[in-house]
């Protein structure tokens, strides 16, 4: 549970780790993925960071790079141990099985998403509304697309039949993001004309998605005009604004 302050109210942002399923073919027969099997050593580095490290980050990474380049069903432990150069009994030590990778595979293509957002705030302008959001715009498509069309991880989750709760997970912890790291700041200068926050920056991202999926051509300024409606945003800049006091009220 985390408290999460914006608009002079209080509102509590609740983690609710989601579980999933579902039957892909792998190694010669139908295996049923469930989104949760690290291994304890596994579990317990990615318990210390958002991204497994080490030896077990090794793992995943040619997992990962397997599972894109030839599909998830036609990889094999033998394929994923003989590309991180390793026997399968150390694969076993560091994760129970391939669906065990698989979770952390899909960990880490949520921690793409949410450290590109992370490096767009680090990034942006403050006060600078218009160009954040064209940035954030930018970010958005990169993290759907590549030169090529869309990202590879789009094909592991269609794969897996995971498209749809891989975006809720994502979505909610983005949203959860800007609630603790973007909301803050804009309130400190702007008023907050919405309630349900955390709500709306959900309905934002899942639109903005979905919007991309109906004409993945739509311009910048359409998504970000967008962005400002559902939002409510300010895009006028600093100079006029003070910052608000520690009493919490917007300038």
């Amino acid at each position: 549970m985390r408290d999460v302050r914006f608009g002079g109210r209080l509102r509590v942002c609740a983690r609710r780790p989601a579980k999933a399923a579902c039957v892909f073919q792998g190694e010669g027969k139908r295996v049923r993925f469930e989104s949760a099997p690290l291994s304890h050593a596994a579990a317990e580095a990615y318990k210390k960071g958002r991204r497994l490290e080490g030896r077990a980050g090794d793992i995943m990474q040619a997992a990962r790079g397997l599972f894109e380049a030839k599909g998830v069903a036609a990889t094999t432990v033998k394929d994923i141990a003989a590309e991180a150069g390793i026997t399968r009994e150390l694969f076993y030590y560091y994760f129970a099985g391939k669906n065990g990778v698989v979770a952390a595979v899909l960990d880490d293509y949520v921690a793409d998403i949410v450290e590109s957002v992370a490096v767009w705030n680090e990034t942006r302008t403050l006060g600078d509304m218009p160009a954040a959001l064209r940035d954030c715009m930018a970010t958005l498509r990169r993290t759907l697309y590549d030169a090529s069309g869309p990202r590879p991880m789009i094909a592991v989750l269609e794969e897996l039949g995971m498209r749809d709760a891989f975006d809720v997970r994502a979505v909610r912890e983005t949203a959860e993001f800007l609630c603790r790291n973007v909301a803050d700041e804009y309130e400190r200068y702007h008023d907050v004309e919405i309630d349900l926050l955390f709500e709306m920056f959900c309905v934002m991202l899942f639109g903005l998605v979905g919007l991309l999926k109906i004409d993945p051509a739509v311009s910048d300024d359409t998504l970000m005009k967008v962005v400002e409606q559902t939002l409510r945003l300010d895009m006028g800049p600093l100079s006029d604004k003070v910052p608000c006091a520690a009493s919490g009220t917007s300038a």
